[in-house]
């Protein structure tokens, strides 16, 4: 596959802005050539919806600027719904957790929960941050803001918090002694 398409496909992937280091490991190429298809890249989407955007330390992709104006009023929009069912069971996940990867609520909820996760982030109800652990892998925790919605000076506050984390660290124990351990080239990466 085209270098090119191969940095357009991990940049949408990624989501986020990314480093030329980081694409230079991610493509196992030198910078030189990376430089070449990422202007190439930006060529081809000339006069599309989408545009590769450059700063001195970060490359992404993004919307044009001239859809900035709808884009916003999708995302009031999508902002001004109530939370759904699936909403709140990951919120609560994410507060009697306190920091959890993606693939530990999908694994609680049973189902994928990517877009959910999209949406409490845009909302400022969650964080995301890359875990110390493994660089693959990022964790959601509760935001100042929500807390503050909810009326919270701690997460300890919430109904009934130390009987769920109780049950919680009994799950977890019972689910550790019950996995296979998985190789390290099975561990997949969390797009959100």
């Amino acid at each position: 596959m085209e270098t090119e398409k191969q940095l357009e496909a991990i940049l949408f992937w990624k989501g986020e802005p990314m480093t030329l280091p980081e694409l230079c490991r991610a493509l196992k190429l030198p910078s030189p050539e990376v430089k070449k298809a990422l202007q190439a890249l930006k060529e081809n989407l000339s006069g599309r919806g989408i545009t590769l955007i450059q700063t001195e330390d970060e490359i992404a992709l993004a919307t044009v600027p001239e859809m900035h104006e709808r884009i916003e009023d999708l995302r009031k929009e999508e902002l001004s719904r109530d939370l759904g069912k699936a909403a709140l069971e990951t919120l609560s996940i994410v507060l009697y957790k306190g920091t959890v990867s993606r693939r530990d609520i999908e694994y609680i909820r049973g189902v994928n929960s990517t877009a959910i996760l999209r949406s409490l982030l845009i909302r400022g109800l969650i964080l995301r941050k890359q875990s110390e652990s493994d660089e693959r892998i990022f964790l959601y925790h509760p935001t100042v803001e929500l807390m503050s919605l909810l009326g919270l000076g701690s997460v300890e506050e919430l109904p009934e918090y130390a009987g769920v984390r109780a049950e919680l660290e009994v799950a977890e124990k019972t689910e550790t002694a019950e996995s296979p351990a998985v190789p390290d080239d099975e561990v997949t990466n969390e797009a959100l």
